[in-house]
């Protein structure tokens, strides 16, 4: 589910390790809305909380 164009705030968490990328690839929910973006500049458009997201 995308982080943007909700009417309510929803909170947003982000994997860290994305950040080793130049370039991550984001979805709207349909195969014609995809955009490539830097993982940073993902962080600061959805005021996403870097969790470490990963099972021990």
């Amino acid at each position: 589910m995308p982080p943007f164009g909700h009417k309510t705030h929803l909170r947003v968490f982000i994997d860290p390790d994305l950040l080793q990328y130049d370039e991550v690839w984001a979805a709207a929910g349909t195969w014609n809305d995809v955009f490539g973006i830097e993982p940073r500049r993902l962080v600061e458009a959805s005021g996403g909380a870097l969790t470490d997201l990963k099972r021990g």
